[in-house]
């Protein structure tokens, strides 16, 4: 496990409880067993040069809170979280675990067809 955790960033507030777009008390960890992979195919994209550098880039943007970002969480209780302005995505489960953090080749465009999806869903 690379990162840390603190007070400051669960659920980025003070309540420290879920919110309508995020349902994480915090990302603590990249799924383990698919870090090496997504380091491969996403790492230099996010500008990391080592996997303990590409999971941590992952954590921080996971826990940090942004005014240019924007996020859902689906059925399963997962949460997306896209920030417009570096074009970054992160999917975190709802115990905390990361399942892929990247930049999506058609933009915000990617993120908004998977939102989509989850609304017409409810």
């Amino acid at each position: 496990m690379a990162g840390t955790k603190g007070p400051s960033n669960l659920y980025g507030n003070k309540n420290q409880v879920p919110t309508d777009h995020i349902n994480y008390p915090y990302a603590k960890e990249f799924k383990q067993n698919t870090l090496e992979k997504h380091f491969r195919d996403h790492g230099k994209e996010i500008g990391a040069n080592s996997m303990n550098d590409y999971e941590n880039k992952a954590i921080y943007f996971a826990n940090h809170i942004s005014t240019i970002a924007d996020s859902f969480i689906d059925d399963s209780g997962t949460t997306f979280k896209y920030n417009y302005a570096t074009n970054k995505l992160v999917i975190v489960d709802k115990n905390g675990i990361i399942i892929s953090f990247f930049k999506p080749s058609s933009k915000e465009e990617y993120y908004y067809r998977i939102k989509e999806k989850q609304v017409k869903k409810k």
